[in-house]
């Protein structure tokens, strides 16, 4: 089959850690998933038969290298849809971990202040829990957490960075985020353990993928007059 073409991309999906996803599940539904240092390298240059038009890039952990691949994106794809997903920190105990989460806005610790789409790019089940605020904070704190993050509802370590890429192109940015613990001092515990769930989910996450014969086929007709320049990503 032939190479994957930039214009072929529609959705960036961006995940800090390499563990948190199921790679070889993903990569056999045609997703493909590199680290940023792969893509650097030309990985999607490579013939690697028919693609889903979506890729995953593994960031790697921090603010740096969360900006770095989103710099790196806008520079060299031209996705409709990027959506951050991964593990978080979770404040409120009234909000068990191993859900999945939505915030409605992202800050970081300087107090800056980002409204994010709420709406997500791909199918996802409705439960689904809304909160208020994410908190992308330059290190992890395992026992009681200061008390400027009180204010915010969950915690990572990259939305953020992504989130104001991203607010100056014309690419959608989404945030879906996995409760795995409540920053306290059972954060490494807590987080080993709903790992694996993590992963469980994100292959349920994927399930419009999963081949299916029995799936609903639908025709779209888009009346257009003298819109041949949005047409093109209208269809998309």
């Amino acid at each position: 089959m032939g190479k994957m073409k930039i214009s072929d991309i529609q959705l960036v999906i961006t995940v800090a850690l390499k563990k948190e996803i199921p790679k070889d599940r993903l990569k056999s539904r045609y997703v493909a998933v590199h680290t940023l240092a792969a893509l650097k390298s030309g990985a999607l240059s490579q013939p690697k038969g028919i693609h889903s038009g979506i890729v995953i890039v593994i960031t790697g952990t921090g603010i740096n290298a969360s900006e770095e691949a989103a710099c790196w994106i806008c520079d060299n794809l031209a996705p409709l849809f990027v959506l951050n997903i991964g593990t978080c920190g979770v404040k409120d105990k009234r909000h068990s971990p191993g859900k999945w989460i939505t915030p409605g806005y992202v800050a970081n610790e300087d107090g800056d202040l980002l409204e994010l789409d709420t709406r997500l790019p791909v199918p996802c089940h409705k439960n689904i829990i809304n909160v208020n605020s994410l908190l992308s904070v330059k290190k992890a704190i395992t026992g009681n957490i200061p008390a400027s993050w009180k204010k915010y509802d969950i915690f990572d370590m990259e939305c953020f960075s992504q989130a104001r890429v991203f607010s100056k192109t014309d690419i959608s940015f989404h945030c879906l985020k996995f409760g795995t613990d409540y920053s306290d001092s059972n954060i490494h515990m807590d987080f080993n353990r709903n790992l694996e769930l993590f992963r469980q989910e994100t292959k349920r996450l994927f399930r419009f993928l999963e081949p299916d014969s029995n799936r609903i086929k639908v025709t779209a007709v888009v009346p257009v007059y003298n819109r041949e320049h949005t047409i093109k990503r209208a269809i998309d």
